[in-house]
């Protein structure tokens, strides 16, 4: 791994270069729409096809597996989702996707996507199905589901790179979706996360911890990060989360507006009793100085009373014997997709 400065210049100016082609060959021979149509389509009816055209080819293939490619730690830290499932996507919305905001320049490419400032529940949940689709079990290994998501990903991003640079992108804040903000992305999904399961009081192994890390960077190599912006272990994804996090991490407007309207659309579909409480829940696990980035400002009495309810809550789920929430997670998932869409 690379933490260099130097280096982490070079990859904000870094992209996918594979699937900045293929969008570009499209985009300039007037097939955007077939692009899109085949980008739409089901992905499992892609993953039944035989391929024939450069865009299902793209998405049916992979990057040749890496040296230090394992199956058996994918399944495990594929294992440890389905364990937790609820708890991660409940952190996917309240703590990585608001970190991930706090990312400037980065961020600015989110605040250009009209879909995410005008729609962001659709965002949230095409997200979710992402993290669903790459973290279930045999999704990378049997079946070709997953790495299929990935490849649409891959291209999603080429899509935006090229939509945005028409917004005016200023090339001192990088590339949009480079290289450094994909690895910060990726850390959010995977570091972040167990940050969140241990602030919730959910204690993991050595092991599950490396192995859950190993997932995403399986992951993260799949979706075209250069292998130097990869965590080989726990103690090296602190570090780079740490070296991006001092390199990005500001107050800017458009993470404060990113946050504004996510935390609006979490209001608008959560319970009541917990609507007036979703900002202080967000603060509890981003802390006060990335919340203060965000414009997240101390409330008192709700802060007090969110940091009762967690400490509650972790000393149940410390005390307490965990079952899987695998299918409690997807039964949600589904309903509250239909809601937003």
């Amino acid at each position: 791994m690379n933490l260099t400065h130097s280096f982490l210049d070079q990859a904000r100016l870094t992209t996918d270069e594979p699937a900045d082609e293929l969008v570009s060959r499209f985009f300039s021979s007037g097939r955007m729409k077939d692009l899109y149509q085949t980008l739409s389509a089901n992905t499992d009816d892609v993953a039944n096809s035989s391929g024939g055209n450069d865009i299902t080819d793209f998405m049916l293939g992979g990057t040749e597996e890496p040296a230090w490619y394992s199956a058996e730690k994918i399944e495990s830290g594929q294992a440890i989702f389905a364990e937790y499932a609820t708890e991660i996507m409940t952190l996917l919305g309240a703590y990585s996707l608001p970190y991930c905001y706090a990312g400037s320049p980065g961020n600015k490419a989110l605040y250009l996507s009209e879909k995410m400032r005008k729609n962001p529940g659709k965002r949230l949940f095409d997200t979710a199905e992402f993290v669903i689709s790459v973290s279930t079990s045999g999704n990378l290994t049997r079946n070709k589901i997953g790495l299929i998501q990935i490849n649409k990903t891959r291209l999603i991003h080429a899509i935006a790179r090229a939509y945005t640079f028409k917004y005016g992108w200023n090339m001192q804040w990088g590339a949009p979706v480079n290289q450094e903000d994909m690895a910060g992305t990726n850390l959010a999904f995977s570091y972040i996360i167990l940050n969140g399961l241990r602030k919730s009081g959910i204690t993991l192994t050595e092991k599950q911890n490396e192995d859950y890390l190993f997932l995403w960077r399986y992951i993260g190599y799949q979706n075209g990060i250069l292998e130097d912006l990869l965590p080989a272990n726990y103690l090296e994804a602190s570090q780079l989360t740490n070296v991006i996090k001092r390199r990005n991490f500001t107050h800017s407007k458009e993470g404060k507006e990113l946050t504004r309207e996510l935390l609006d659309y979490y209001r608008k579909v959560a319970p009541s009793s917990q609507a007036n409480f979703v900002e202080s829940q967000v603060r509890y696990y981003l802390g006060e100085k990335i919340s203060a980035y965000l414009g997240l400002s101390p409330d008192p009495i709700k802060d007090v009373v969110t940091d009762m309810v967690n400490t509650f809550n972790s000393l149940k789920n410390s005390f307490s014997s965990h079952t899987s929430s695998y299918g409690e997670m997807i039964r949600n998932f589904e309903k509250q997709k239909r809601l937003a869409h």
